[in-house]
């Protein structure tokens, strides 16, 4: 997983992994159309970077971090290391 999509849903931020770009896009397009998810932005772990998540071209959160997306994002990761039992590399 390399991609990992971060959007509010319920007034709870979350999370979750994807292999691609495109996968991650493509989730949280629907999930604002269709789920009421409110997306983020979506973390690749390769770059350490984050970015904004721009719906159609237009901003649909309230200026939403990168660093934010970027914790939340390594929070995601630390919990699905410990599910699995495999150590998370960041951690030190």
């Amino acid at each position: 997983m390399r991609f990992i999509a971060v959007y509010n849903q319920l007034q709870t931020s979350t999370a979750v992994g994807f292999d691609s770009l495109i996968d991650a896009l493509d989730f949280l397009f629907w999930g604002y159309e269709d789920n009421d998810l409110t997306p983020q932005g979506i973390y690749d772990v390769l770059t350490d970077e984050s970015m904004p998540y721009d719906h159609s071209g237009q901003s649909i959160t309230i200026q939403t971090s990168l660093d934010s997306i970027r914790s939340i994002a390594k929070a995601y990761l630390k919990n699905t290391y410990r599910f699995t039992g495999l150590s998370y590399p960041g951690a030190a």
